[in-house]
């Protein structure tokens, strides 16, 4: 017979099991398990990168803006559990779920949006004078070591650049 912690602890924990879970979890925060910590400027991008992780089976992504520390700005934290499950709890402001490792027919890693007053973080390794920001991402788009891109309005320059391509 199931106890009733046994119930309640399989309520209140993230489980990959080996099938394809797309829900998002708002105010959920998976404890335990961190990986990684990379910035995402959403969570279907947060998805993504966890998606692509060789580790990564589930994520919590946080969007405080209203934090004074820029530090913690719309990150992606990656998580792994060698049991494949993790304890939930509630956080404000978290968005968790799970990668997309099971369900092959939803990886794409492609992310043609671009983001308007968003400055991506990540090792500024490049930097560049283009046209616009279309070819600012074409450039990050062909260069395997990119992981993102910051394209500068011509009032407002980057160490003397336009485009600044990131990696982690």
């Amino acid at each position: 017979m199931i106890s009733l912690y046994q119930k309640v602890h399989f309520l209140l924990s993230a489980s990959v099991s080996g099938e394809c879970v797309t829900k998002l979890f708002k105010n959920i925060c998976f404890q335990g398990g961190d990986i990684v910590t990379v910035f995402t400027p959403n969570t279907k991008h947060c998805r993504v990168v966890c998606t692509h992780h060789p580790r990564c089976l589930f994520f919590t992504f946080m969007n405080v803006l209203l934090s004074e520390d820029p530090t913690k700005w719309l990150i992606c934290i990656m998580k792994d559990s060698e049991t494949e499950t993790l304890p939930r709890v509630n956080m404000t402001g978290t968005i968790s779920g799970y990668s997309f490792k099971q369900c092959p027919h939803q990886i794409s890693a492609c992310n043609k949006k671009i983001y308007v007053d968003l400055d991506m973080k990540g090792v500024n390794y490049s930097g560049s004078i283009t046209k616009g920001a279309r070819e600012c991402q074409e450039r990050c788009t062909n260069d395997m070591h990119c992981h993102s891109f910051t394209y500068a309005a011509r009032h407002f320059t980057i160490v003397g650049h336009q485009c600044v391509n990131h990696g982690h």
